[in-house]
């Protein structure tokens, strides 16, 4: 039985996105084995390493040993650095939008996955079908739940309208030209004027800004830029807003009502895009029992811990141990 060690991504306290860490986090906390990952200082020797690894291929170390690895899909080979020679690599993937889907090809034929996780369903049929003898299985975006707080009741919150995660440009637009943004307290940029300062420079004050919120606008990659992303998942932003009983404006994953049951979105009227979200904030305590039990909900299914439990089940019915 092959050993799994995570390659665990630590939490820095400057971290706004913290995905990989709180997953990180979870396995640690349920007794996974785990190995810090090394600092690669020279990026010259380090850029050579990932083009001699695609020209050459890659050449295992111990057959014992796996370890288990958080990446974009994008950047694979990259993250699995050094330990694909020391042994097998099991990845968990996030972000992996069609532009990546060739380097991602290339890497996991490149390090010969047996056994992948991926967050995006819809990804997940697409390479199966290209790797019949890999198995690929989903594990649903989550979160530490310790990182959110449920906030004031609605109405006496001070953040009208939040667009948070991904931007919706056509959206957002009609909002501005019908002056909701001069209305309300409104967010939209995650930056400020200058281009370069985050608003929230830390988590714990995107955090507190969150649950300080009325109305979170949030749409998958698949409606914001529909002509380049085909990938419809849940992302962390859905989970993030009903934690923090916001209520949430815009399109409902497939994957997020599945694993519910019900529609915890609000969805958007794009014809009437500002009129319907006026009408929601002049009306807002009549949404409290909506996020209340969004909160509920969220608190029974968006945890890390669960999905780890059963990313351990498959690793073990796979012939793998997590634990030393």
């Amino acid at each position: 039985m092959k050993s799994v060690q995570l390659v665990n991504v630590p939490r820095g306290k400057a971290d706004t996105q913290v995905y990989m860490q709180s997953f990180c986090q979870s396995w640690v906390t349920n007794g996974g084995d785990y190995v810090s990952r090394p600092q690669i200082l020279r990026k010259k020797w380090f850029k050579n390493m990932v083009k001699g690894i695609s020209l050459t291929g890659v050449h295992w170390g111990n057959s014992s040993d796996a370890y288990l690895v958080c990446s974009r899909g994008q950047h694979l080979l990259k993250s699995c650095l050094p330990f694909n020679f020391k042994g097998e690599i099991i990845p968990m993937l996030w972000d992996c939008w069609p532009y990546t889907w060739k380097s991602l090809e290339h890497d996991l034929r490149l390090l010969n996955v047996k056994l992948c996780f991926m967050t995006a369903s819809d990804v997940i049929d697409r390479f199966s079908k290209i790797f019949p003898d890999t198995k690929f299985v989903h594990i649903p975006e989550g979160l530490d739940m310790s990182d959110y707080i449920p906030g004031l009741p609605l109405s006496e919150r001070n953040i009208d309208v939040y667009e948070i995660g991904r931007k919706y440009p056509a959206y957002h637009q009609k909002l501005i030209e019908a002056g909701l943004d001069k209305k309300c307290s409104f967010i939209y940029l995650n930056k400020k004027p200058d281009g370069k300062t985050f608003i929230f420079d830390t988590f714990e004050k995107y955090r507190n800004a969150l649950c300080n919120s009325k109305i979170t606008v949030s749409f998958p990659a698949s409606v914001t830029d529909a002509v380049n992303t085909s990938v419809e998942t849940l992302t962390m932003r859905y989970w993030e807003s009903m934690l923090s009983r916001c209520v949430i404006v815009g399109y409902c994953p497939k994957e997020l009502y599945n694993l519910l049951g019900y529609n915890p979105v609000v969805e958007a009227d794009i014809s009437h895009a500002a009129a319907q979200l006026e009408e929601i904030l002049s009306n807002i305590s009549s949404y409290q029992s909506l996020v209340d039990r969004n909160r509920e909900v969220a608190l029974k299914n968006a945890a890390w811990d669960y999905r780890i439990e059963f990313i351990f089940k498959v690793l073990e019915q796979s012939g793998y141990s997590v634990h030393s």
